[in-house]
């Protein structure tokens, strides 16, 4: 099966959500207006996307605190009732998004069990690359606003 426009420009919100970035989502919102999405649609889009971002950071707190010897908790799973295929292609892309391996690892599991391809996988993983050096760029043009011309080099 392939990606639906609808459903991939679902995913898109949900990545530029999770990577935190605003000129992104704002695309990506249009976008998925115009291909046909409700608001009830990207609401959730950006729910999903959000809870894996802060699962990622729970996780990564975990880790931290573990290196100092100090207990950290993380105890999100994903549960199988809330499962979709829209639900699993935007969480693939925002665990991609956010460069969470326990995440994602989590969310592939689910996207295969939900039938989503691996090849519907590819092209969001390429769509998470994508949004994410979108993102980038637009940090880094900030910063050589303001930074001496030696510094901008080096970025």
């Amino acid at each position: 099966m392939a990606i639906t426009v609808k459903e991939k420009e679902l995913a898109a919100v949900g990545i530029s959500v999770a990577s935190g970035c605003k000129p992104c989502t704002n695309y990506h919102v249009k976008a998925v207006r115009e291909a046909g999405a409700s608001d009830e649609e990207i609401k959730q889009a950006v729910a999903d996307a959000l809870s894996v971002r802060k699962s990622a950071t729970d996780l990564m707190k975990a880790h931290a605190l573990a290196r100092l010897g100090q207990e950290g908790s993380h105890n999100h799973t994903n549960d199988p009732g809330s499962m979709n295929r829209v639900r699993e292609l935007v969480s693939v892309g925002a665990a991609f998004g956010v460069n969470c391996t326990s995440s994602l690892k989590e969310h592939l599991a689910a996207a295969e069990t939900v039938g989503i391809s691996q090849e519907e996988i590819a092209e969001i993983a390429k769509l998470a690359a994508f949004i994410k050096e979108r993102a980038a760029s637009h940090v880094e043009h900030l910063i050589r606003a303001k930074t001496p011309e030696g510094h901008a080099k080096a970025l």
